[in-house]
């Protein structure tokens, strides 16, 4: 097959390790070793990524402190952009359009290996020759898939988000934020979500300040996927989130219609302080038609 459509899929996160120049095995840093993660492909050449800390804590207040957003970020990684192989030097570039590492470079050279179902990226090795595999395995997509869960199927860039109460009057809004939402044929979706304007951290890590307001100017979450179409509602199970207050399963209930080439998803409505009810309205417009194998 031509090396772009191998890449196509849904990729769960398998094993993290590192290797010296001499290809040994480097033991891990403390807290390094032990994430989940997903990796998607889209044949239109779009992708994304994320992985997440296995055993995450909740955040202890009603808030989260800038101490425990620095410690949730630990091993976290978000992205999302598009993709070029070459298949001359054995890498693929993955090109960011956004990341929650305000930092990152845009463009993430990675060597890859497939074997079977399982493809490996490696970051260029560091000064003293250790080298970063990441091994994913290909998630199956789903049988069956009805009329109606394909319609979900592909990459939708992010429009606009906003909240308004029952006289229609706009409570708030998220101007020039950017972001995709994701779903699969494996049945499974993700999303980005990213303020505009983000500053770089001044380290090689963020300050408990800015650690902090890097994770409220990101969203990021992933998970299974249901379509309930005789009651006009998808359940995102996040299994994985940037989210503190949100550890572990964590279904989310979202209205949805399709509006020509739009998807609009509808949470369930909240309550202003003065007693409003005010229901949210996410709008996202396709840019591809399937993320699968096929």
């Amino acid at each position: 097959k031509p090396q772009k459509s191998r890449f196509i899929g849904t990729w769960k996160l398998v094993s993290i390790e590192q290797r010296n120049a001499k290809g040994e095995v480097v033991p891990p840093a403390a807290g390094t070793s032990n994430r989940t993660g997903y990796l998607i492909y889209d044949p239109a050449g779009y992708m994304a990524v994320s992985i997440m800390p296995v055993g995450r804590k909740r955040h202890a207040g009603a808030q989260v402190t800038g101490d425990e957003a620095r410690a949730a970020m630990t091993s976290y990684a978000a992205y999302y952009g598009t993709f070029t192989p070459d298949e001359a030097g054995g890498f693929v570039t993955h090109r960011l359009q956004g990341s929650l590492n305000p930092g990152m470079s845009a463009d993430q050279k990675r060597f890859y290996e497939f074997a079977g179902d399982r493809l490996t990226l490696k970051p260029p090795a560091a000064a003293n020759g250790n080298q970063t595999r990441l091994t994913w395995q290909r998630m199956p997509d789903m049988p069956n898939l009805t009329a109606e869960q394909r319609k979900f199927n592909g990459f939708w860039k992010l429009v606009s988000s906003e909240r308004k109460d029952e006289t229609g009057k706009v409570v708030s809004s998220n101007p020039g934020q950017t972001g995709y939402i994701i779903y699969t044929p494996a049945a499974f979706m993700m999303v980005h979500m990213m303020q505009p304007n983000r500053k770089p951290h001044a380290g090689a890590n963020p300050t408990p300040d800015e650690a902090l307001q890097t994770m409220r100017t990101y969203t990021n979450y992933f998970g299974p996927f249901y379509v309930h179409q005789s009651d006009g509602y998808v359940i995102h199970d996040q299994v994985g989130t940037l989210n503190m207050g949100r550890i572990g399963p964590s279904p989310q209930q979202r209205w949805y219609e399709f509006v020509g080439n739009r998807l609009l998803l509808h949470p369930p409505p909240t309550f202003s302080p003065d007693g409003r009810t005010v229901t949210g309205t996410i709008t996202w417009e396709k840019v591809t038609t399937a993320t699968g194998t096929r």
